[in-house]
């Protein structure tokens, strides 16, 4: 008998040791934010498990604890909702506080161990001179200003070409899409340019897709968020790895024939050459494994994000088809039809404007901003440690309520003023704001107007007769993307 109360004794006090353990992890400071506490080893996981985006957490969360909550994941992670409680994650006086990345974050040890590039980085002053250097060199390039124009210009009459001979048969044009953005990104970056039909370039192509839907997978969140797991998920894990590796092979390949032929001093060619010519000047920041990390950065983000835009507009726009029909005929008034729409269209077409607004109002590509404190510093009145993970609910911003009345009806009209005039909305934040805003923002502003109201002022885009209307919601991944769907494409007499 004694022996059995000394064991249960000693049970007792083990499990509230494990319990004050965990209890002080779970709060780490006073005045934390507020959410359920949890339970040891698995912490809030069982109440997220079956979620693949941030907005169903919170719209879980907020009812009872407010638009700023915490969940024990791991780690203690925060989550911010509404306009004013992420706009002080972003742009008010604490932007600095806010700037690093995740810290820790397992998924990204796999492909990238010390948190080099651009997205990834933490805030310091080491990926406070890439930013630099990658700004510099792209507005070098032309970004923002008609002199890139006619790069994109290129790639959309491909596109337009390869629609022309695609007509009145449905069609999923996704392939197609991606193939012609990504080509901007390897004439700008690498300085080649691919035949969409190129083997290699769509098997990049598809290695990069999975890549974005790996990270949205159930395996990931539970790699990332329940520690315990990781040992049951190698097959999972390595997947990441294996796929990243793929992709950093077919970039580094690239470097290696731009590192027979550089010349130091002479004009670069692209980015690749400018980032060597820097190598140069500075060997000890601009190293070639930095390179190879900026580069996976540039590449990835800027195709995969511009590229499922124009999906999820191609989706509206069959959905919408009077909205379609007015894009047209706008464009049809200002550029007229003997010619594509240009750059200096853009402020005579207020209506393409809007309209791509809202379609990246309720597409919502980046679902989630995730910032990492880099100070012990205050949220909406909270105290938050330095190293405490943020996630910021973007996509529930753009379907809040309050701020867009119906936010699940399309409406380009919302970005207009009574005058017709475009308003751009303060809470209309697609590129993100403050010091880890999109950096490729300018770039995509301009693929997306001319790609855009191109493929509007050309085609006619209807659903396949008979048809089930495909689904408006995003398919699970890193960044939100419609499932696939076909569409019949219309020439305009």
């Amino acid at each position: 008998m004694d022996s059995l109360l000394l064991l249960g004794l000693f049970v007792l006090i083990s499990v509230a040791v494990l319990f004050i353990r965990y209890n002080k992890r779970r709060w780490p400071v006073a005045n934390f934010p507020p959410g359920p506490t949890g339970l040891p080893f698995i912490g809030a996981f069982l109440s997220i498990r079956n979620e693949a985006y941030a907005h169903k957490i919170v719209e879980q969360q907020v009812p009872q604890y407010g638009k700023l909550f915490s969940l024990m994941l791991g780690i203690p992670w925060v989550f911010a909702s509404g306009y004013d409680v992420i706009n002080e994650v972003f742009q008010s006086n604490k932007g600095y506080d806010f700037a690093s990345r995740l810290e820790p974050s397992y998924n990204i040890q796999l492909h990238n161990p010390k948190k080099l590039g651009l997205f990834n980085a933490d805030y310091s002053e080491r990926w406070q001179q890439q930013k630099r250097f990658v700004f510099s060199t792209l507005r070098g390039f032309g970004f923002g200003k008609a002199s890139f124009e006619w790069k994109i210009a290129d790639e959309v009459s491909l596109l337009l070409s390869h629609l022309k001979d695609l007509a009145e048969v449905p069609q999923d044009l996704s392939t197609l899409l991606i193939s012609c953005v990504a080509n901007v990104m390897c004439d700008t970056f690498l300085g080649c340019h691919y035949d969409h039909n190129d083997i290699e370039f769509q098997h990049i192509l598809h290695v990069l897709d999975e890549i974005f839907q790996m990270y949205g997978r159930q395996e990931s969140l539970i790699l990332e968020y329940l520690p315990i797991s990781r040992p049951f998920l190698k097959q999972h894990a390595q997947k990441i790895i294996d796929l990243n590796e793929e992709l950093y092979a077919f970039l580094m390949s690239k470097v290696a024939e731009h590192q027979k032929t550089f010349v130091a001093g002479r004009e670069p060619r692209d980015f690749v050459e400018c980032y060597l010519a820097k190598s140069l000047e500075e060997p000890d920041i601009f190293t070639i494994e930095d390179l190879k990390y900026v580069l996976s950065d540039l590449f990835s983000a800027s195709t995969d994000t511009t590229a499922n835009t124009l999906k999820f507009a191609l989706l509206y726009m069959v959905m919408n088809p009077d909205v379609q029909e007015k894009v047209h005929q706008e464009s049809m008034r200002v550029v007229g039809p003997s010619r594509l729409p240009c750059l200096d269209d853009h402020e005579k077409m207020p209506y393409t404007a809007a309209t791509i607004y809202e379609i990246q109002r309720l597409s919502t590509i980046a679902p989630e901003d995730i910032r990492c404190a880099t100070v012990d510093t205050t949220l909406a009145g909270y105290n938050i440690p330095k190293g405490t993970n943020i996630i910021c609910d973007m996509r529930g911003l753009h379907y809040d309520p309050e701020l867009w009345p119906d936010p699940e009806r399309f409406d380009a009209t919302r970005h207009l003023n009574e005058k017709g005039e475009v308003v751009k909305h303060p809470y209309l934040l697609p590129f993100g704001a403050g010091r880890r805003m999109c950096m490729g923002e300018t770039l995509a502003k301009m693929e997306l107007f001319l790609f855009f109201s191109s493929l509007m002022h050309q085609f006619k885009f209807e659903l396949p007769p008979g048809r089930e209307p495909p689904s408006l919601d995003p398919a699970p991944g890193f960044t939100a993307s419609p499932f696939p769907f076909e569409v019949i494409v219309k020439e305009y007499e």
